[in-house]
C-alpha cells in the first residue's frame, strides 16, 4: 500500500510539471506513459486525473493511519492483559540520554539506602492518630480452589519463581496442588503472623536507564 501511494505521488509530481509547461525529454516520456495509462487526451482530463490521484492518496493514507492506530490499540490491550507493569513502563517511557551513568558502587549504595534497615520515627503524630482510630476488620470470604486455578491460567509459565523455585508452568501442570495452595493462603490471611519470612522475600533487579 505504501508503494502504491509512492507511485501516485510520483505521477502527481509529473502532472504538476505538465501544468508548468516544462519541456524535458525524460519527463515528457513519463508524462505520455501516464496519459496512456489513464487514457487522458486533453487538459480537462489532466485536471480530473490530478484530483482523482490526490483523493486516492488521501484515502489510502487515512486507511494506513487507521490500521496503525488499531494495531497499536490491540498491542497495548494485549500487553496490559499479559504484563501490566510493562504496559505502564512503556506508556511513560521517554528516551533519555545518560551522558554520565552512575557507577555500580553508587547504584548499590542508593538501593541499599532504600531496601536496607529502615529507620522510622515511632513518635510521629500520624502514628498516634492512627492508633486512636477504631478500625473495623474487613469482611472477607475464604479463597476458593477455582480462583487459584483461574489466576494460574493468566500467569506466565516461565516467569521468575520465588524462593520455592517452582515456575508457574508446574503449578498449572499439577492441579492436585491447588487445594494445598488454597488452604495455605487462607491460613495466612487468618493468621498473617504465622507466615514464613521467605514468603515476603523478593528479588530486585537493577536496570540501568
Amino acid at each position: 500500500m505504501q508503494k502504491q501511494i509512492s507511485n501516485w505521488r510520483k505521477e502527481l509530481s509529473i502532472l504538476a510539471e505538465t501544468g508548468r509547461g516544462s519541456d524535458n525529454g525524460k519527463l515528457n516520456r513519463k508524462r505520455r506513459k501516464i496519459f496512456q495509462k489513464y487514457s487522458v487526451t486533453n487538459a480537462k482530463e489532466v485536471g480530473q486525473l490530478t484530483e482523482t490521484l490526490k483523493q486516492k492518496v488521501q484515502t489510502k493514507t487515512q486507511k494506513i493511519r487507521r490500521y496503525e492506530k488499531r494495531e497499536n490499540h490491540y498491542s497495548q490491550n494485549k500487553m496490559f492483559k499479559e504484563d501490566t507493569k510493562k504496559f505502564y513502563r512503556n506508556l511513560g517511557m521517554k528516551n533519555v540520554e545518560a551522558r554520565e551513568p552512575s557507577s555500580m558502587a553508587e547504584a548499590e549504595m542508593y538501593w541499599k539506602s532504600l531496601w536496607g534497615e529502615a529507620q522510622h520515627n515511632e513518635k510521629a503524630e500520624w502514628i498516634r492518630r492512627e492508633q486512636k482510630r477504631k478500625i473495623s476488620l474487613m469482611d472477607w470470604r475464604p479463597i476458593q480452589i477455582l480462583e487459584i486455578a483461574l489466576y494460574l491460567l493468566k500467569a506466565h509459565n516461565w516467569k521468575s519463581p520465588g524462593n520455592d523455585q517452582i515456575e508457574n508452568y508446574w503449578l498449572k501442570a499439577f492441579p492436585a496442588t491447588h487445594r494445598h495452595s488454597t488452604e495455605n493462603l487462607n491460613a495466612i490471611i487468618e493468621e498473617p503472623e504465622k507466615a514464613s519470612d521467605w514468603l515476603t522475600t523478593g528479588v530486585t533487579y537493577l536496570i540501568q536507564k
